[in-house]
């Protein structure tokens, strides 16, 4: 499990997307939430997309059956305005 992994106070992590084709789309939502998922790429080849931590556990659904994607994420913490 993800959440083993990451840092305490963390909220947010960043996932930078990569999909084939470029008109393929993303999305990267919480386990269990899937009303709540944060769609890719819109035409771009990469995007990054900014996803609430919560349990630590994330599902992906992609929009072609034959689209290939890599999803990487970024862990920084976050910054108090």
């Amino acid at each position: 499990m993800l959440s083993r992994e990451l840092p305490r106070g963390l909220h947010f992590m960043d996932f930078v997307v990569s999909v084939e084709p470029f008109y393929a789309r993303l999305y990267v939502y919480q386990l269990g939430f899937p009303d709540s998922f944060q769609q890719c790429c819109s035409n771009k080849p990469t995007s990054v997309l900014r996803v609430p931590i919560g349990t630590g556990r994330f599902c992906v659904r992609q929009s072609q059956p034959q689209m290939k994607w890599r999803l990487r994420g970024l862990l920084r913490p976050d910054i108090e305005m």
